[in-house]
C-alpha cells in the first residue's frame, strides 16, 4: 500500500531551555503540541518533518527569535511576522477551545502562535475552499496562495499541470494502443503497469523530497555540533586564560608576600637601631655631665674591625680627637687607615708599635698614652673625656718638639 501523502502545516515555535512546537493543518486542526528540555534545533526540524510538510512558521513574539527563523530557513517556508508580541490574555484566548489542548506554557505559546497564524489565513482559506473546483487540489491551491500566488492563478497553475498529465498518460495510452495493433499479444495490463509506475515515482518523488529535508536537517544538527565545539573551544581557552591570569596573580602575590616579609626584617633591624640611638641620646645626655671635659670617640682595639665599627655607628669628622684602648694591636698600615679619617690627636692605652706612631707622625698626627695624657673619665662604653687644656697644651708641646726635630735634620742636612 502506498504512503500517505505528507500534508502541509502551520508550525509554532516556543524556542528556550524547553522548547514547545505545535501544528495545526490547513484546516486548524492539531497535527501535534510537544515540549521538551534541551531540544535543539536539528531535533525540532526532525519532528516537524515526521508531521508534515511546514508551510508557515510562527512565534508568539516580536522580533522573531533566531532559532525560529533557523528553522523556516531550512524548510523556506513563509514567516509570520507579529507587529507586537501576544499578551497572556491573547494567548489564552486563542487556545481556549476548538479541541486545543496543551500541559505547559511552553506548549501554550507555541500553540498560540500557529493559531494565530492560522486565523490570519482562515478567511483566504475560506475564499480558496469556495473558488477551487473538485477536480483541483485544495491544499495546493492554499500551499500557493500563501507563497504569494493569487486565488485563481493557483488554480490555473494545477489545472495545466494536471493538464499536462493526462495528456502524458493520454499519450502513453495511444502508444500502447498501437503497440496492442502492433502486437496483439501484449496485454492491456502494460498500460495500466505504465500508469501505476507513473503514481509509484510521484509517490518516490514525494519521499526522496522528504529524505532530503531530513538531511538537511542532520546537516543543520551537524552544523550546530561544529558550532558548540567551537563554543567549547572558546571557553576552554577562557578557562586556561583565566588560569593563566590566576597563576601570575599568585606568582604576584609571592613576591609581594617576600617582599612584605623582607621589609618586616628591615623593619625589625631599624626598630633595634632606633632603640639603640634612643639609648646613645640618652648615653650622650648623660655625658654632658662630665665638668670641664671635652668628649672623645673609644675605639676598643686598634684594628680595621674597630674602626670601622665606630666610623659606622657615629662616623669620623675632620679634627677628630680618639681614644686607643689597646694601642697595641696595629702597625702603620692600620695607622694610615685611621689616619685618613681625618683624626687630629690619638690617645692610646698599651704600648703602641714603633711604626704606629711613625706613620702618625708623617700625617702629623701626635699620639699620647693615657701616661703622658690622662683621661678625666673612662667610665663610658663609647666616649671618654679629657681636659681641653692639657690636650692642647699636649699637642702644643708635640708640635714644638716635631718643628724642633725637623730644623736639626735640616741644618745636619744643608752642613
Amino acid at each position: 500500500m502506498a504512503p500517505d501523502k505528507r500534508k502541509y502545516t502551520i508550525v509554532g515555535i516556543d524556542p528556550g531551555t524547553t522548547v514547545g512546537v505545535a501544528m495545526l493543518d490547513l484546516d486548524g486542526n492539531t497535527v501535534d503540541v510537544f515540549s521538551a528540555k534541551n531540544y535543539s534545533v536539528s531535533d525540532t526540524i526532525r519532528r516537524i518533518i515526521s508531521r508534515g510538510k511546514p508551510l508557515v512558521v510562527a512565534s508568539d513574539v516580536t522580533p522573531m527569535p533566531s532559532m525560529v527563523k533557523k528553522v523556516s530557513n531550512v524548510f523556506s517556508s513563509h514567516v509570520h511576522e507579529l507587529n507586537d508580541c501576544l499578551t497572556v490574555e491573547e494567548k489564552f484566548a486563542l487556545t481556549k477551545g476548538e479541541g486545543y489542548e496543551y500541559k505547559n506554557v511552553h506548549e501554550r505559546d507555541a500553540l498560540a502562535a500557529c493559531v494565530n497564524a492560522f486565523k490570519n489565513y482562515k478567511k483566504k482559506f475560506a475564499q480558496v475552499q469556495k473558488k477551487t473546483p473538485p477536480s483541483v487540489d485544495v491544499e495546493e491551491v492554499k500551499a500557493l496562495v500563501i507563497k504569494g500566488v493569487s486565488i485563481s492563478a493557483a488554480i490555473e497553475q494545477l489545472i495545466s499541470e494536471r493538464v499536462k498529465e493526462e495528456k502524458a498518460e493520454e499519450g502513453t495510452g495511444v502508444e500502447q494502443a498501437k503497440r496492442e495493433r502492433a502486437e496483439e499479444d501484449v496485454d492491456n495490463s502494460v498500460t495500466r503497469e505504465n500508469i501505476r509506475l507513473r503514481r509509484l515515482l510521484k509517490e518516490k518523488t514525494e519521499q526522496i523530497v522528504a529524505m532530503k529535508e531530513s538531511t538537511l536537517a542532520l546537516n543543520t544538527a551537524l552544523a550546530e555540533k561544529e558550532l558548540e565545539i567551537e563554543q567549547l573551544q572558546s571557553k576552554l581557552e577562557f578557562i586556561k586564560s583565566v588560569r593563566r591570569k590566576e597563576l601570575k596573580e599568585a606568582d604576584w602575590i609571592r613576591t609581594k608576600d617576600s617582599e612584605i616579609k623582607r621589609l618586616r626584617t628591615e623593619l625589625r633591624i631599624k626598630e633595634r637601631e632606633n632603640t639603640e640611638l634612643k639609648e646613645l641620646i640618652a648615653e650622650l645626655k648623660g655625658l654632658r655631665a662630665v665638668k670641664d671635659g671635652i668628649r672623645i670617640k673609644v675605639i676598643p682595639a686598634f684594628n680595621r674591625d674597630a674602626i670601622f665599627g665606630v666610623d659606622k655607628k657615629y662616623g669620623f669628622k675632620q679634627g677628630d680627637i680618639v681614644f686607643l684602648e689597646d694601642g697595641s694591636g696595629g702597625g702603620a698600615v692600620t695607622a694610615e687607615l685611621l689616619a685618613n679619617k681625618g683624626v687630629a690627636a690619638v690617645i692610646y692605652g698599651k704600648e703602641m708599635s714603633h711604626f704606629a706612631t711613625q706613620k702618625f707622625r708623617e700625617y702629623g698626627i701626635p699620639a699620647f698614652s693615657t701616661k703622658e695624657l690622662p683621661l678625666l673619665s673612662s667610665a663610658w662604653t663609647d666616649f671618654a673625656f679629657v681636659d681641653p687644656r692639657v690636650l692642647n697644651y699636649k699637642i702644643a708641646m708635640w708640635r714644638s718638639a716635631r718643628k724642633r726635630d725637623s730644623d736639626t735634620i735640616e741644618r745636619f742636612v744643608f752642613v
